[in-house]
């Protein structure tokens, strides 16, 4: 009987130790990963932490929280078909570690990699010039594609091809730097050169060509992002801004602007919205500061901590609204302003006052090769679309919105610029929601290189734009290589996809 006693506690012992909770065994190692990043494109090797659990195999395993900041992805809509190249070009691999594939497209199987500094030998791209199919030393009996944004181009020093006859089309943006201006290939964002250290010329406001006061010469320009919305018409301050910015929304069924405020005073300036991401791109063109509205959690993650300039919110840095900005009624959309003095305050305050080194615009007379171009339309989407018609008696072309004159609520006069630049880039969905419907935020970068049109005296100029470096404000060139200057003056930008067709005539 005893014995038995004994048996049944050994028993009864034995199944509370299975059925007790058992103890996780952790060990922390230090492994190298290789990460797709951003286009899905650059294999990043960096240290991780891995976390091992050790336990029974019938166990719920703890699911380990993720501390990494918010990346942004696209997946490129290319064609899988190759299109033939008159002549080869060679390249040099501008990301640490960077994935070959059998096609195209991020879905596509890897075939190898290539490294920093590594040679390739382009010899095709795909229809939208996203991709080059390319041969490399690593991989000789490999016929690879690679995302052409890490690839530096070396053109044959006897080349003398126009933009046109480039068998790559729009040229694309080479190097990738992160938001210190550090050559990298992974983070979270990508692709700021560092600065060009501009000289800018004292006494002359580069965006204008015209005369600067001496009191604005120490400061730097401001961008300030304005609501589009039909409610929100007409806006404030925009005939006071130097350079007016326009870009298509998530979603591609409405526009938002951004003004580069520097020479002039405005008393009111809005409706103050939202940043975007091209304000990522657009601040560091003007070494300018940026004032918004608010941003979804990851775009105002990467304004605030990764970005090299200074970006005000005014949701979190003025919520009272009675500092450096003023709330006028209850309607999100139209409610915020700020002004010329509330943003001076606001820098001064938190001490980024700064002169800019900027290249700034390249001014000069009417040059050769333009055509009539008296009226302009933009096809943004129709509560959006733009045109313009030119006024030889003003010398500027008069901007309208639906057929209607597109004022400035301030003095309610008609918007009208010396020069109407056409600006296409690559418009790239994110991973990056900006609404409760799911929808993307659009990548626009604006560095690098692409097709535009430049409208000044009542021509057209076609050819191409081109920004280097921080503070190197676009440049354009007619499809010869010469350099059309601006005409003094303002200027609005329209950033545009690349499929859009911009219609004018004499």
């Amino acid at each position: 009987m005893k014995q038995i006693y004994i048996l049944l506690t050994i028993l009864i012992i034995g199944l509370a130790a299975c059925t007790s909770s058992p103890t996780l065994e952790v060990t922390v190692e230090s492994k190298r990963e290789i990460e797709d990043t951003e286009i899905g494109e650059t294999a990043t090797s960096h240290e991780i932490q891995k976390v091992v659990y050790a336990t029974s195999t019938n166990t719920t395993m703890p699911t380990p929280i993720s501390t990494t900041q918010p990346t942004i992805t696209s997946t490129p809509n290319i064609s899988t078909v190759p299109t033939p190249t008159a002549m080869t070009y060679m390249g040099t691999v501008n990301a640490d570690v960077v994935n070959l594939r059998r096609e195209p497209n991020t879905e596509s199987e890897i075939v190898g990699q290539v490294e920093s500094g590594d040679t390739v030998t382009i010899i095709g791209r795909d229809e939208d010039s996203k991709w080059w199919q390319i041969t490399s030393d690593k991989h000789e009996d490999v016929l690879a594609w690679i995302f052409a944004e890490f690839v530096n181009v070396k053109m044959p020093a006897n080349a003398e091809i126009s933009m046109s006859d480039s068998p790559f089309g729009e040229p694309n943006v080479a190097v990738v730097y992160d938001a210190t201006g550090t050559n990298q290939a992974g983070g979270t964002m990508s692709g700021i050169p560092p600065a060009g250290n501009f000289e800018t010329p004292k006494g002359i406001n580069p965006l204008t060509g015209l005369a600067l006061p001496s009191n604005k010469q120490n400061l730097r320009p401001v961008i300030v992002c304005i609501n589009n919305d039909f409610v929100a018409r007409p806006q404030y301050g925009t005939s006071k801004a130097d350079v007016m910015y326009e870009y298509i929304m998530e979603g591609y069924f409405i526009t938002r602007f951004s003004g580069v405020f520097y020479s002039d005073e405005a008393d009111r300036i809005g409706p103050v919205r939202s940043a975007r991401l091209i304000n990522y791109y657009m601040a560091p063109l003007y070494e300018a500061a940026l004032m918004c509205s608010g941003a979804s959690d990851e775009v105002r993650y990467i304004l605030k901590h990764e970005a090299n300039f200074p970006y005000f919110d005014i949701d979190l840095d003025d919520p009272g609204n009675n500092v450096y900005s003023t709330s006028i009624g209850r309607d999100y959309r139209t409610r915020l302003q700020t002004s010329s003095a509330g943003f001076r305050q606001w820098m001064s305050e938190w001490h980024v006052e700064k002169s800019p080194k900027i290249r700034g615009f390249t001014f000069g007379d009417m040059p050769s090769g333009g055509v009539p171009a008296i009226s302009v339309s933009v096809p943004y989407p129709r509560s959006s679309r733009v045109s313009y018609s030119y006024d030889s008696s003003k010398g500027r072309y008069l901007r309208y919105m639906g057929d209607v004159a597109h004022t400035d609520g301030g003095t309610n006069k008609q918007l009208m610029y010396e020069n109407v630049l056409i600006q296409y880039a690559s418009h790239q969905d994110t991973d990056i929601v900006e609404d409760s419907l799911g929808t993307v935020s659009i990548r626009i970068n604006l560095f690098g290189s692409g097709q535009a049109i430049l409208f000044r005296d009542g021509h057209a100029f076609k050819g191409t734009w081109q920004s280097s470096n921080s503070g190197d404000t676009p440049r354009v060139f007619d499809e010869n290589g010469r350099e059309v200057p601006f005409k003094t003056g303002k200027t609005w930008i329209s950033v545009v996809p690349l499929n859009y067709v911009v219609d004018y005539s004499s």
